[in-house]
């Protein structure tokens, strides 16, 4: 009987471990998707601005804050599509004066001691007439 109890709780101290373990990479995979997802919003966002943008995303809301936004949420949504326990809950589109771009993605991970949400932000300035000179790939960081 004595080792019967000892080999339970062996088992259940095994088994919070794994617990914690699991909810530990569950909430750094949230956090890597959320970082991912802000990256990847934030480069549609800047693909899609035109040349001649007056720097300003915020209300009221027109065809381009419609559409950027739009973008933003579906690149958010197609990073985080591959990751079963990680949803994006909410992304968020701000420009400031200096024409730069700034994406935030909240997501929500489930792990097994509950959900944890996560904050990725990104920020990107739209492709300059110096960035298409260096023929940059992605526009550049702020």
């Amino acid at each position: 009987m004595g080792s019967s109890l000892s080999i339970l709780r062996l088992f259940s101290v095994l088994v919070v471990f794994l617990a914690m373990v699991i909810s530990l990479f569950t909430g750094q995979v949230g956090a890597a998707a959320a970082q991912g997802a802000a990256d990847a919003a934030a480069i549609a966002v800047t693909d899609l601005l035109p040349a001649a943008w007056d720097c300003k995303l915020e209300p009221p809301p027109d065809e381009l804050t419609t559409k950027v936004r739009g973008a933003a949420a579906r690149a958010a949504v197609e990073r985080t599509a591959q990751l079963a326990a990680v949803q994006p809950t909410a992304v968020e589109v701000h420009a400031d004066p200096t024409c730069s771009v700034i994406v935030s993605v909240k997501v929500s991970s489930a792990g097994w001691l509950g959900s944890r949400g996560a904050l990725g932000v990104a920020c990107r300035r739209p492709p300059s007439a110096e960035g298409a000179a260096l023929r940059a790939p992605v526009a550049p960081p702020c």
